[in-house]
């Protein structure tokens, strides 16, 4: 079986790796993963730091054109701030160019906090299996950013931008001891990053009368590669289940929870959108770990056959990644098919929702495993607070310790909103990983206000196979052998209130609940109930 006991980076089969394959890093603890991960198939589930030796190399020419832009748009012939019209109340702080208002130049910042308490963690022997206790930690976080637009008339804009990101833990060590010394003591850790540099062009009118307004976009430079958000507002095909996150956090960076980098090293996308039909081809460079680079190369298409089918929405979706380079070994070559499905049949239903993906992954005999999700959903658009109800089966590929790895990769996903993809605000961030796992979600919804959202979760976790059952539950200690005995992980429930007073700032509020069943039981060396509370809150600018 496959069990995490931490949340990891995103670069997901990096930090697996043999039992007998491992290196430290002698700063943070914290284990590094070799390029050799999980070449056998039967390995040890352990968990690398986040941010453990890990540097964001910003390609030189994307950040020199943005500064470039930057210094021309900052010119004199700027006009002062202004104030945002009448329908919000935010503070505006972009500067337009007195003859060209579709030219300007913005700064803007966001500062996060979040503070968290949690009790009898890992079932009770939190210090047997984190190496220390984790009884509260805070994680800070800033993003400095400066956006630009330059119109070029008829023929569209360009846009630029360049942000930085710090993050810090304090006080204590975060539930999955990413912030843990070598001998087990908490420290403080904080770092500061360039995080985007990107340039890009949207064809604006240029092909207006044959595609469209907007049909063209082009990108390059150090920027996210996100699929659409989640969640039943969002883009049921972009819940963020492979490509959302190019980023890494934690360990001698901090804000292991908050995750703030998100960008890849080098991102080239070029995306179409005309009528029904929407595409792109992407080009991606990530390296979240020293040494451990991966360059994938790819493209989707979308299209939306409701006019076709007398439907509210029937959108499909095809495409195929390459991983065509990797110092990881089993990601080195990997191919990656992604079909999905976002269905809204019935005009007079247009709250009825079904959803869904499937991914394939083959790397001749290295790799062949694979992933799904589906789910059906309600919004109760009419009525007081506009209830939402969904429910949601997701299925990882575990290893069958039968020759080839089925251990499914989930690449570079992320959160893109509450349980997609982190299953669980106590599993998803610090037990399991998206493999070797079926996970059961139910979820209701409703608004009693335009600023007040309630959640409810209750997330249930099956483990695929049982064939791999090695564990590391005490990162960044030394991996000790805990054998699983049953498929059955865990019950969680979590209960979560957004409040957004105004354009200015946010709060999320988190109690959650993990009642360990036969699997955790073994895992832990304890049954107790897993408490978990979080405040986080958001201002920007």
């Amino acid at each position: 079986m496959t069990v995490w006991p931490c949340r990891p980076p995103k670069d997901v089969s990096n930090v697996l790796q043999s039992v007998q394959g491992r290196s430290r890093d002698e700063e943070s603890g914290f284990d590094l993963m070799q390029s050799d991960a999980l070449r056998m198939g039967r390995t040890a589930v352990c968990c690398g730091s986040p941010g453990s030796r890990c540097e964001v190399r910003v390609p030189r020419y994307p950040r020199a054109l943005c500064t470039a832009l930057t210094a021309l748009l900052m010119s004199p012939w700027l006009a002062a701030p202004a104030l945002a019209d009448g329908e919000s109340d935010k503070f505006d702080l972009t500067f337009h160019r007195k003859a060209d208002p579709d030219t300007w130049i913005r700064p803007s910042a966001q500062f996060q906090t979040a503070f968290f308490t949690t009790k009898k963690a890992y079932g009770g022997n939190t210090r047997e299996n984190l190496g220390n206790d984790a009884r509260g930690w805070i994680e800070l976080g800033l993003v400095p950013a400066l956006d630009g637009q330059i119109s070029l008339g008829d023929s569209g804009t360009i846009r630029v931008r360049t942000s930085g990101v710090w993050t810090s833990t304090q006080v204590g060590t975060d539930a999955a001891g990413s912030t843990l010394t070598t001998d087990g003591r908490a420290q403080a850790r904080e770092e500061f990053n360039l995080e985007d540099a990107y340039i890009g062009w949207n064809s604006g009118k240029l092909f207006a009368d044959s595609l469209g307004e907007n049909a063209i976009d082009l990108s390059f430079g150090s920027q996210p590669y996100q699929i659409g958000p989640g969640g039943p507002d969002g883009d049921g095909l972009g819940s963020g289940f492979i490509f959302y996150d190019g980023g890494s956090d934690g360990g001698k960076r901090g804000g292991f929870w908050i995750g703030l980098r998100n960008a890849f090293q080098l991102a080239g996308i070029a995306r179409l959108h005309t009528g029904a039909l929407d595409g792109e081809a992407v080009y991606l460079r990530s390296s979240q770990l020293e040494n451990v680079n991966t360059e994938v190369v790819g493209a989707r298409l979308g299209y939306d056959f409701a006019e076709l089918l007398d439907m509210k929405l029937a959108r499909l979706t095809g495409a195929y990644w390459n991983l065509l380079d990797s110092d990881d070994r089993r990601r080195d070559g990997l191919n990656v098919v992604n079909l999905g499905v976002d269905v809204r049949p019935l005009k007079d239903l247009p709250g009825l929702r079904f959803t869904g993906e499937y991914v394939y992954e083959r790397n001749q005999s290295k790799n062949k495993s694979w992933a799904a999700w589906g789910e059906v959903g309600y919004t109760f658009e009419e009525v007081s607070w506009k209830p939402h109800a969904s429910y949601r089966i997701a299925h990882f590929s575990g290893d069958d310790g039968q020759g080839k790895n089925n251990n499914f990769d989930a690449l570079f996903w992320g959160f893109s909103d509450w349980n997609y993809w982190f299953l669980g605000e106590i599993s998803g961030e610090y037990l399991t990983q998206n493999t070797n796992l079926t996970a059961y979600v139910l979820r209701l919804r409703s608004n009693p206000t335009d600023a007040i959202t309630l959640n409810f979760f209750w997330i249930y976790q099956r483990l695929d196979n049982l064939e791999n059952n090695t564990v590391s539950p005490r990162p960044p200690l030394s991996p000790r052998v805990s054998d699983i005995d049953d498929h059955d992980l865990s019950h969680e429930i979590d209960f979560i209130v957004d409040w957004s007073p105004n354009d200015y700032l946010s709060f999320s509020l988190v109690a959650a609940y993990l009642f360990p069943l036969s699997g955790a039981e073994d895992l832990f060396g304890g049954d107790d109930t897993w408490q978990h509370y979080m405040l986080w809150t958001r201002l920007s600018f």
